[in-house]
């Protein structure tokens, strides 16, 4: 197809995306991944071709280009629910359905948040507690102090994504983090709000909103040694990741984070899925005195 007819069609496919309730945040990072392969099929005088050949391409001219795993993943994301969306709106199979993203590195910059300023407490408990549940952005911020247990060390996902609630849990560490964050958040001018997450003392807003959440991740990231490129999603891929590699269990891992398809919790997973494939093989090996011997 053209460019011209696949931003018809992008329009279609934003109204689909708004009927199935996906969030404004979703609908926006989902198109921006195929505006920018459609601009990038442009430049290359080519026909946008939903197929892995070209995305691959895209994809090697975007880590060129300097851009890390987790902002290329966003893009193939984009373009990968778009070509699903048209296959099966035409009744034909997806030829990127069994397309591998890129591998996300699973960097989190605590060692930047290390002292007992208001700003390091918060950033160091919204770190720790969104590897550990797993939860978007949007359902973190919406947090409010007694959605937190921490001696149960659970959170209370009031609305997620589809509108659907949950609970889910987080480690002893991220519940010392939390405590210490709301010891601060005492004596913090805006206390009184219901909110969890309050901002920097200087800021006009009652509650900390996704710019700066994006802001004081993204200035962590880069203070760090080396420094890489960090935003939230990011680290709801970190923890889903670390949990598998953990044990835990796919079904559990769908609970806790609020996934209903495990077509897309996979698409998180997958980099951890070989070394558990070869623990598992180990301790079989280990254990059959039937397996046969290594050779020398």
């Amino acid at each position: 197809m053209t460019p011209s007819q696949a931003r018809e069609l992008a329009e279609s496919w934003v109204t689909h995306l708004e009927a199935e309730r996906k969030s404004p945040h979703t609908i926006r990072t989902y198109t921006a991944g195929l505006s920018a392969y459609i601009a990038w099929c442009e430049r290359q005088r080519v026909a946008v071709r939903l197929e892995p050949g070209p995305v691959e391409k895209f994809m090697a001219g975007l880590f060129e280009g300097g851009a890390e795993a987790a902002t290329v993943l966003s893009r193939q994301r984009g373009v990968r629910r778009f070509s699903a969306w048209l296959a099966g709106d035409a009744g034909r199979p997806d030829r990127l359905d069994r397309m591998k993203p890129p591998k996300l590195d699973d960097k989190i910059p605590l060692a930047t948040c290390s002292t007992r300023s208001f700003n390091d407490l918060r950033d160091r408990a919204i770190i720790n507690l969104m590897a550990d549940t797993m939860t978007r952005a949007a359902e973190l911020l919406d947090l409010k102090t007694g959605d937190v247990n921490v001696r149960q060390r659970t959170a209370v996902v009031e609305r997620g994504k589809g509108g659907k609630g949950r609970v889910t849990a987080f480690s002893a560490q991220t519940a010392r983090d939390l405590d210490r964050y709301l010891r601060a958040r005492a004596s913090h001018r805006l206390a009184g709000e219901p909110w969890l997450w309050l901002p920097v003392k200087r800021s006009g807003e009652p509650r900390l909103i996704y710019g700066g959440l994006y802001a004081a991740l993204r200035r962590r990231a880069l203070r760090a040694d080396p420094p890489f490129r960090l935003h939230p999603h990011m680290l709801r891929a970190t923890g889903a990741i670390a949990f598998r590699r953990k044990g835990g269990q796919v079904t559990s891992l769908m609970a806790l984070g609020g996934w209903t398809d495990i077509s897309m919790v996979q698409r998180y997973i997958r980099a951890a899925e070989n070394d558990l494939a070869i623990e598992e093989a180990r301790r079989l090996f280990d254990g059959d005195p039937g397996a046969p011997a290594a050779r020398r």
